[in-house]
């Protein structure tokens, strides 16, 4: 069987409100379920989900501390006051740095910025970085992605005659800054004055330029999307309104530094969403912050010139490149150390000598992904260890953590995600800390993720008409997913992975047509769909793909589930090195065989006596190397070692289905032999009687095991002599005659029949009573 990574759940909204929506409002059924599973129920809720306009921004002088910052910095820009805008290294930040500096430019004032290094003034307020500025003749600070933490750094600048506005959305502390204004979405902290909280860096900065411009800041609302979706904010409410004009934006017309990021990965800005940020445009703006200086990103958000713009996005490409090749070994190396290690826990923790640091948080995430358990993965320079923490839905890794400060030399995050450095020693009191709190959370219990299902269909649902139904409801992201929809599959076509094994596309077989599956990550279940499962249910998002002017639907796979051991048919006449290479457990049931082949089964394989087999509580693929002596040794192998594939391979050498079943006649003509012959020696003249009797051998001796057991003949020390008088007996009850009649009926069953009656064999076997 496939087991499912969520728990599944068919959404059942209010049928009585779907419908008053249909029919009053001729809202799409699909529409009409999903905004209600959205919460929402007005008319005017409705509209504005559906069309989110320009018209429907929150007035910016609403922010707490509008209006101080807005005084303040023109008063700085009528002053030719020096002032410096000082960002964030992720797409956030930069995003954010790019709207503050371009709005207050326009303005006239004189202004610079400046992004800080992840390696060297790392995130939030720099004392020393600070003071090289203030030192350089600044003399306003205007924070944007951060700050609200700096109130010692920004005291200091403050006894210095500097002022500081900071615009930001993070997590507010108990000391706020002594600023001049602090331009926050959640401010004040008992009932905020702005309507919406949920604010992204540079969704703030969004409206501190379009309070400074006394109008939206349309220019850069493209921006303020990028920000958006990259820091994963909630696309609802405000976020939804800057997301979807944003994007509008960009496919009208993309900025030129967008555009050469668009156009070296190989996309359309007319195709553009909020996937396009989340998977091309954000990972490659990120990379910059990641490997090297972030003010480039910024530059190239801010170029105007295509040329210059596809210099530095190529430049962006590189370092995106290399992020990838970094990422892909220090997870493979990650992993490979889990799977080495002695003992497992319950939160991973892996440290590497030299990982780089910046790609720390996207390996973590990998491994949470590939295990299911919270991960902290940390590189070791010999007697620091520095790194990122992911966590799961449930379980509080920041709380922990944040009780045992002495373990670490910096620390900081919240329950889902954190960074910290502490000495190397520390490392084994971290994950004992770690273990400790998985039992006080109980980790063990905590169910599956759940994953919403908005309906279920079949392969003629996915067609223009839906898709262009489901757009509507776009874009989505965070507090907006993607409609998720359940396929019930007949079977599944064409099974093939994609980069080295990572992906997957097949065909669904539905009720309704034949639907294109493509699953990212999924390459790993490639053998076992290759089989035949008893059902097999998909869960995925509708997609659209053209490709040479031809537009087709396919799901893209968000998981599978399938009952039944998969079935794979092996079966071979000639049992090959190479079949033997699998990563598969080879289960023996001949022990000569076991003996004879188990050194040749590879390095990714395990082979197993059919004794041995039943010390394990789970197999992955049950390749079944040679026949079994009954179904029932084969049915209780299936029944109690429960595997997630079953490959049968039922290889013999000398197969007894080929072999002539020994009628009268050839009873007779050896029986005639015998009575004439005496002392004949069959260890030296076995093929010669034969070849006499024109006979196969395989038949003659099942004929001598016959009437040896007859008491026709006798055979002492490999010498035939006939027995005088023998009594009438039906050889065909002999029990050497019933075990080939016995041999040759399983071969038939289990070798000579067709694919389809084998899994037919082979899933009643397995679903036998215990």
């Amino acid at each position: 069987m496939i087991e499912s990574k969520y728990a599944w759940q068919l959404v059942a909204p209010d049928d009585q409100l779907v419908k008053t929506l249909e029919n009053d409002y001729q809202l799409p059924n699909l529409v009409a379920k999903y905004v209600v599973n959205q919460g929402l129920k007005t008319p005017e809720e409705i509209q504005a989900f559906l069309q989110p306009g320009m018209e429907a921004l929150y007035d910016p002088a609403e922010l707490a501390g509008m209006d101080a910052a807005i005084a303040r910095l023109m008063q700085a820009i009528e002053s030719g006051e020096s002032i410096v805008v000082y960002g964030d290294y992720d797409v956030d930040g930069m995003t954010s740095t790019a709207i503050m500096f371009w709005a207050l430019e326009i303005m006239g004032a004189q202004v610079d910025y400046f992004v800080p290094s992840r390696f060297e003034q790392g995130y939030g307020p720099n004392l020393a970085k600070y003071q090289e500025l203030a030192a350089n003749g600044m003399q306003l600070l205007v924070t944007v992605d951060n700050g609200v933490t700096g109130a010692d750094e920004i005291a200091w600048l403050k006894s210095q005659g500097i002022d500081t506005i900071v615009t930001d959305h993070h997590e507010l502390p108990e000391q706020l800054p002594d600023a001049v204004a602090v331009v926050h979405p959640r401010l004040p902290r008992e009932a905020p004055s702005y309507p919406f909280g949920d604010l992204s860096g540079a969704g703030v900065a969004f409206k501190v330029a379009s309070a400074l411009l006394e109008a939206p800041a349309d220019e850069v609302i493209d921006l303020a999307a990028l920000g958006t979706v990259a820091d994963i904010m909630p696309l609802v409410d405000e976020n939804r309104i800057i997301v979807a004009q944003g994007l509008m934006a960009m496919r009208e017309d993309a900025r030129p530094g967008v555009a050469a990021i668009l156009s070296i990965a190989g996309k359309n800005p007319e195709d553009l969403d909020a996937m396009s940020i989340g998977f091309t445009i954000g990972p490659r703006l990120n990379a910059i912050g990641r490997l090297d200086n972030p003010m480039l990103g910024v530059q190239l958000l801010l170029s105007d010139e295509p040329e210059e713009a596809e210099t530095l996005a190529q430049q962006v490409e590189t370092l995106n490149q290399e992020r990838q090749m970094l990422v892909e070994d220090v997870t493979n190396a990650a992993t490979q150390m889990l799977t080495d290690q002695a003992t497992t826990h319950a939160v991973n923790v892996v440290v590497g000598e030299g990982w780089h640091e910046g790609v720390l948080g996207i390996v973590a995430s990998r491994l949470v992904d590939a295990t299911g358990k919270p991960s902290i993965v940390l590189s070791s320079d010999g007697t620091q260890a520095k790194g990122s923490a992911r966590s799961i839905d449930g379980f509080d890794l920041f709380t922990p953590l944040d009780q045992h400060r002495e373990l670490f030399t910096a620390f900081g995050g919240h329950a889902g995600a954190a960074g910290m450095t502490l000495p190397l020693d520390n490392v084994g009191q971290l994950q004992k800390v770690l273990d400790e709190a998985a039992v006080a959370q109980n980790l063990s219990e905590k169910g599956k993720a759940d994953l919403s299902i908005l309906s279920q269909m079949d392969g003629s649902d996915f067609n223009r008409e839906t898709f262009e139904t489901l757009q509507m409801l776009g874009p989505f992201g965070e507090g907006n997913p993607e409609p998720i929809f359940e396929i019930n599959v007949s079977a599944v076509q064409q099974v093939k992975t994609m980069s080295d094994g990572k992906h997957l596309r097949f065909t669904a077989v539905t009720d309704q047509g034949n639907l294109p599956v493509i699953g990212f990550g999924f390459g790993a279940t490639a053998d076992q769909l290759q089989g035949h499962f008893q059902t097999i249910k998909l869960v995925g998002a509708m997609s659209e793909n053209v490709y040479r002017g031809m537009t087709t639907y396919q799901l893209m796979l968000k998981d599978l589930q399938a009952e039944g051991s998969s079935i794979m048919d092996w079966r071979t006449t000639k049992l090959t090195r190479q079949l033997l290479q699998q990563n598969a457990d080879y289960i023996f049931f001949n022990k000569k065989n076991y003996d004879q082949l188990a050194g040749q089964v590879g390095a990714n394989g395990r082979a197993i006596f059919i004794d041995d087999a039943y010390n394990y509580t789970q197999l992955g693929t049950l390749a079944l190397v040679d026949l079994p002596n009954s179904l029932d040794e084969l049915g209780e192998l299936l029944n109690f070692v429960p595997a997630q594939a079953i490959a049968p391979i039922f290889y013999t050498k000398t197969p007894t289905y080929l072999q002539k079943v020994p009628d009268k006649a050839d009873f007779g003509k050896v029986f005639r032999f015998v009575q004439s012959f005496q002392n004949v020696n069959l260890s030296g003249q076995f093929k010669q009687v034969a070849n006499h009797l024109q006979m196969d051998q395989s038949m003659l001796n099942l004929i001598f095991k016959v009437f040896l057991e007859a008491n026709f003949v006798t055979i002492e020390n490999g010498f035939l002599n006939p027995v005088t008088n023998p009594s009438t007996v039906d050889l065909t009850e002999t029990k050497a005659y019933k075990a080939f009649m016995k041999r040759r009926e399983l071969e038939k069953q289990l070798i000579y029949s067709s694919t389809a009656e084998l899994e037919t064999l082979l899933s009643d076997l397995s679903n036998q009573e215990k």
